[in-house]
C-alpha cells in the first residue's frame, strides 16, 4: 500500500464523479420508504408515510406531492429541487409557519394545501414566487396575523380558504389588494366582531369576488356600510350564519343586491328582515333558520320573486305563519319547515299560491292536523309531516293513502330515498297512540256517515226550511204584496186591497149560506167587489165594470144602418 497522504484522485476517479454530477437526476431518484413513485404519471405519495422532512430525492420533474399526515415542521428551503411542482399537499403536519420564500421556485404550482397544521402567523412574502397558484388552502389552523405583503405575488389566485383560525380582524386591510382573480374567500370559524369592509375595500377593482363565508364568527350587527358597493356587481354568495348578529340595518344589502344565496341562520333575530331582503330580487335561497322570531307575518319576503329554496327550521319560538306569507315567491320550489316545537298549525291553502313547489318538509313540529287542503298535492314531488303529534282520524284518510301508496313502492328495488312514511305515528286518540300511520287499518281512518249525523243533518235542513218560509210570510205581507199604484178617481181608493185578486185575498170573510138573494149584504161581510165574487161567483163586477189594466172602453150607442 502506498502513502495515503500523497494520494491523487486519477482522472478516471474525477471524471465518474463528473458524470455523477452531471447525469439527470431522475435516473438516480430514490423513492422513500412507504411511499409511491410513479415517473409515467410525474407524481409522488408519501402520505402517512412518518416524514420529519421534506425529501429531497424525488425525481426534480415531479408535478405532483402529496405529503398529507407525516410529522414535518417546516418547508422552507426544502422544495428549491422540484420546479415543475403543480400540486403540493402538506396538510396534517406540524408545521408552525410558513416564512418569506418558502416557496420561491414554484412558479408553475397550482394548488397548495397546508390546512391542518399548527401555523400560527403568515410571514412577509410567505407566498412569493407563486404567481400561477389557483388555490391556497390554509384552513385549520392557529392564524393570528397576516402581513401586509404575504399575498403579494400571488396575483392569479382565486381561491384562498383561511377558515377555522384564530382571526380577530385584519392589521393591514391592503393584504389582498394584489390579488385580482380573487372569486372566493373563505373567512368562516374564526373570531371576528365585525364584517371585514376594510379588507373588502381594498380588493382590486374591478372586484371578482363571488363567494364569501363569515358564519361562525361573533359578527353583531350588519351596518349599512358593511358590504362596499366595489364588489357590489360580482357577490354571489354570502354566508352569515352562526353568528350573534341581533340587527341588521335598513340598507344593510342594498350594495350586494346580485346576491343568489344568503344565509342568516342561527342567529338572534327577532324577526324576519323583510325590509332589508327586499332588494335582493335575485336572491334564490335563503336560510332563516335557528333565530328568534315568533311569527311569519303577511308577504314576509317581500319582493324575493325568484327565490328558490327557503329554510325556516329550528325557530324554538315561532307559532304563527299567515296565509299570506309567500305570496310573493312565485317560482319557491322547496320549503323546509322542520323542529319548529310550538307550531301547532298552518292556515289551509298556504303554500297554494306557489304554482313551482315540489318539495316541502313540515317535519318534527307541532302539528295534529295536516289537511289535504294544506298543500297543493298536484305538483308535489316529496312531502314530509314525519315526528308530528298527529290525531289519526278520518281528517288524515288522504295521508294514509299516500302511505300506502309509498309502501308498496318502496317494496321495489329503486334507488329511491327512504321515504317519511314509517316515522308518520299517531299521538292520539289513546288506543292509536304509537302507532303507525302506515300500519293502521283503514276503518281507523275511513270517514263514516253514522245515523246521529244524519239526525242532525236532516234536523237542521228542516229548521233551515222552517225559518225560510216564515221569513217569506213576514216579508210577503199585506202591505208589500197589494202596493199597487191607485187610480185617483177610482171610488174604491181606500181600499188597500182593492185590486187582489179573490184567491189571494189576505183573509177572506167566512162563507155565508143565502137564502134571500134579493137582499142586500150586510156590510160587515160585503167590503167590496172580491168579496162578493167570493161568495157568489157567478155574479159580475157590479161596482166595477172597468179592469183598471184593461184599457178605458166607452159604450157607445149601437149605429143602426138601414138598407
Amino acid at each position: 500500500m502506498g502513502d495515503a497522504r500523497g494520494w491523487v484522485p486519477s482522472s478516471r476517479l474525477v471524471a465518474v464523479l463528473v458524470w455523477v454530477l452531471l447525469v439527470p437526476l431522475s435516473s438516480v431518484a430514490i423513492c422513500p420508504p412507504r411511499c409511491t413513485c410513479r415517473d409515467d404519471t410525474l407524481a409522488a405519495t408519501c402520505a402517512d408515510a412518518g416524514l420529519e422532512v421534506v425529501p429531497i430525492q424525488l425525481n426534480p420533474e415531479v408535478e405532483k406531492i402529496d405529503l398529507s399526515g407525516n410529522r414535518i415542521t417546516a418547508v422552507a428551503f426544502t422544495l428549491s429541487f422540484y420546479n415543475e411542482l403543480r400540486h403540493l399537499d402538506v396538510s396534517r403536519n406540524r408545521i408552525q409557519s410558513l416564512r418569506g420564500k418558502s416557496f420561491e421556485s414554484q412558479s408553475r404550482l397550482l394548488f397548495l394545501n397546508a390546512s391542518h397544521n399548527h401555523i400560527t402567523s403568515l410571514g412577509k412574502d410567505a407566498f412569493r414566487g407563486l404567481k400561477s397558484v389557483k388555490v391556497i388552502d390554509l384552513s385549520h389552523n392557529q392564524i393570528e396575523t397576516i402581513q401586509d405583503s404575504s399575498f403579494k405575488d400571488v396575483h392569479e389566485v382565486e381561491v384562498i380558504d383561511l377558515s377555522h383560525n384564530e382571526i380577530i380582524y385584519f392589521e393591514e386591510p391592503a393584504v389582498l389588494k394584489g390579488v385580482r382573480a380573487l372569486k372566493t374567500l373563505y373567512l368562516n370559524h374564526n373570531q371576528m366582531n365585525d364584517v371585514p369592509t376594510g379588507l373588502l375595500k381594498n380588493l382590486p377593482s374591478p372586484c371578482s369576488l363571488e363567494t364569501l363565508t363569515l358564519h361562525s364568527n361573533l359578527i353583531e350587527l350588519i351596518e349599512d356600510k358593511s358590504f362596499p358597493s366595489s364588489c357590489s356587481n360580482a357577490l354571489k354568495i354570502l354566508t352569515l350564519g352562526d353568528n350573534v348578529i341581533r340587527d341588521i340595518e335598513a340598507a344593510a344589502f342594498d350594495s350586494v343586491c346580485k346576491l343568489t344565496t344568503l344565509d342568516l341562520s342561527n342567529n338572534n333575530l327577532t324577526f324576519v328582515p323583510t325590509q332589508q331582503l327586499s332588494k335582493l330580487n335575485q336572491l334564490t335561497r335563503l336560510d332563516l333558520s335557528g333565530n328568534t322570531f315568533s311569527e311569519l307575518r303577511p308577504v314576509a319576503f317581500q319582493s324575493l320573486f325568484n327565490l328558490r329554496v327557503l329554510r325556516l327550521s329550528r325557530l324554538p319560538r315561532m307559532r304563527r305563519v299567515d296565509s299570506r306569507t309567500f305570496v310573493d315567491n312565485m317560482h319557491l320550489e322547496t320549503i323546509v319547515m322542520e323542529d319548529n316545537p310550538e307550531l301547532t298549525r298552518i292556515p289551509t291553502r298556504v303554500f297554494h299560491g306557489n304554482p313551482n313547489l315540489i318539495n316541502v318538509s313540515l317535519r318534527g313540529n307541532a302539528l295534529t292536523t295536516v289537511d289535504v287542503s294544506h298543500f297543493p298535492l298536484d305538483g308535489l314531488k316529496s312531502l314530509d309531516v314525519s315526528e308530528n303529534p298527529l290525531r289519526c282520524n278520518c281528517s288524515i284518510q288522504w295521508l294514509w293513502t299516500l302511505a300506502q301508496m309509498e309502501a308498496k313502492l318502496a317494496k321495489n328495488p329503486s334507488e329511491r330515498p327512504a321515504p317519511p312514511y314509517p316515522r308518520l305515528k299517531c299521538a292520539s286518540p289513546k288506543h292509536l297512540k304509537g302507532k303507525s300511520v302506515v300500519d293502521l287499518p283503514e276503518s281507523a281512518v275511513r270517514c263514516e256517515t253514522s245515523w246521529i249525523t244524519v239526525a242532525v243533518v236532516t234536523g237542521l235542513m228542516l229548521a233551515l226550511f222552517g225559518a225560510t218560509c216564515v221569513g217569506l210570510l213576514l216579508w210577503g205581507g199585506s202591505g208589500r204584496l197589494c202596493r199597487t199604484k191607485q187610480d185617483p178617481g177610482d171610488p174604491a181608493q181606500g181600499d188597500p186591497c182593492r185590486r187582489l185578486p179573490p184567491g189571494l185575498h189576505p183573509s177572506p170573510p167566512p162563507p155565508i149560506l143565502m137564502l134571500m138573494p134579493d137582499k142586500r149584504y150586510s156590510e160587515d161581510y160585503v167590503k167590496n167587489d172580491a168579496d162578493l165574487k167570493y161568495m157568489e161567483p157567478w155574479v159580475g163586477d157590479l161596482r166595477c165594470p172597468q179592469n183598471e189594466y184593461s184599457p178605458d172602453v166607452t159604450t157607445r150607442k149601437p149605429h143602426i144602418v138601414y138598407v
